[in-house]
């Protein structure tokens, strides 16, 4: 039998355990959205998210709210109200999204907060994770989430990267709302990542100077609490714009002109040779005139005018803008807009080869005109210094001896370009 204080002592625990429960807000997690490679991931952070132990909270889920198949498609107002109906028709006071997605050697976590309440999404924040280390994501969000809850809101807001020249540095400036124990300062070169920490600090600026010019940085701030990533910012990008310190003298240049013929290496390599000269020669320009175009652009060399530009790494032809662009890797480009060039392509049955050769053998002149991004085939960015082209000067063969008989000039169409020219005449 049992005593009475003992009935007394258990009928209290069970009005307190009761009251307790009426208390407890619930929190629904939802299946995360991802892409089927991704499902054995996307169960491991669902286990992980429907075992949290927060304070004062009950955790439900579900594998599917409504329509819904990503995060995007709740940032629209309708979702909102879908979303409360949804919430109190199962007496939920929190809806937690999360969303997984590739990234290089990476997964994306993306998550966002529902409140009842304030019938609005409450928290966002983004995070990477390794393959292999889910679980830890799901123990950073059950963090963030505990703080979030209790009103301990730590937020990263306006992140600003800067790029220096003259000190080759790119500064990131945030602010900070909350108590946060130190930032993380993540970089990467794609937006998408993978990002790696460079740097832990206390302070709300960050300067990192071990960057490359024309490089695209991109930056990401983390709030550390407890060493657990509360809040990410979005990712800015920065950059420094490379200085061409290539102040060629064109004497110089055609100086080093002194080079021989190439020498065939077997028949079928000299019947092309002959084939594209023929196929050029009515293109040489006579050398009394092309020496007096080059001293007259001598003289805007001389002025700070024009800059004269060189060996070339790679060279992108736009036939539909009839425009060329000269690419010197990590240094600057050249835009040339002609229709010369692709005349002799048509010309030539395009024989790309022909063209190809002539373009990179090419001395350019060009104004610069502020930068232009480049982004390679692994979508890896640069800035670099944009240089517009009057024209340019090319031989068949690089830096031949004979060039003043057998030089072709290309001279730029754009009208714009030539009465800047014809400005500087007159200056």
């Amino acid at each position: 039998m049992i005593s009475l204080w003992k009935k007394i002592t258990y009928s209290c625990l069970c009005v307190f355990f009761s009251a307790s429960m009426l208390n407890a807000k619930t929190l629904t997690v939802v299946f995360p959205f991802c892409p089927q490679d991704l499902s054995i991931q996307a169960s491991e952070l669902y286990e992980g998210l429907k075992n949290m132990s927060l304070e004062g909270l009950r955790i439900d889920s579900i594998s599917k709210v409504g329509t819904f198949n990503s995060i995007i498609e709740l940032n629209d107002d309708s979702a909102r109200l879908d979303l409360k109906k949804f919430s109190q028709k199962r007496k939920t006071d929190y809806v937690l999204f999360t969303e997984l997605s590739h990234s290089v050697g990476q997964i994306n976590i993306e998550y966002k907060l529902y409140s009842l309440e304030n019938n609005s999404f409450i928290a966002t924040s983004f995070d990477s994770s390794f393959y292999n280390s889910i679980h830890l994501s799901a123990k950073t969000i059950a963090k963030q989430l505990s703080l979030i809850l209790q009103s301990k809101i730590i937020k990263i807001s306006n992140v600003v990267a800067l790029g220096d020249s003259s000190l080759n540095q790119i500064t990131v400036n945030f602010e900070a709302y909350g108590d946060s124990s130190s930032y993380a300062i993540l970089r990467s070169l794609l937006r998408e990542g993978p990002y790696d920490t460079i740097a832990t600090i206390t302070s709300t600026t960050y300067t990192d100077t071990d960057v490359q010019p024309g490089i695209v940085y991109w930056y990401k701030v983390q709030a550390l609490q407890d060493s657990y990533a509360i809040d990410t910012s979005m990712p800015v990008s920065a950059y420094v714009v490379p200085e061409n310190k290539e102040n060629l003298d064109l004497d110089k240049v055609l100086s080093q002109y002194k080079k021989p013929e190439e020498k065939p290496q077997d028949e079928e390599q000299k019947s092309l040779i002959k084939a594209h000269i023929d196929m050029i020669q009515p293109q040489y320009m006579n050398s009394v005139k092309l020496r007096i175009i080059m001293q007259i652009v001598k003289s805007y060399i001389s002025k700070g005018q024009l800059t004269v530009l060189k060996d070339f790494d790679a060279v992108v032809m736009d036939i539909e803008n009839f425009t060329i662009y000269f690419i010197k890797k990590n240094s600057y480009v050249v835009r040339l807009e002609s229709k010369k060039p692709f005349e002799l392509l048509l010309g030539s049955n395009c024989d790309v080869r022909l063209l190809q050769r002539l373009l990179l053998n090419a001395i350019a002149f060009g104004a610069q005109d502020g930068t232009i991004e480049i982004t390679d085939d692994e979508g890896y960015t640069a800035q670099l210094p944009l240089y517009q082209s009057i024209g340019i000067a090319t031989t068949y063969f690089k830096e031949y001896k004979n060039w003043a008989g057998n030089t072709i000039l290309w001279s730029t169409s754009n009208k714009e370009i030539k009465a800047k020219m014809k400005e500087y005449s007159n200056q």
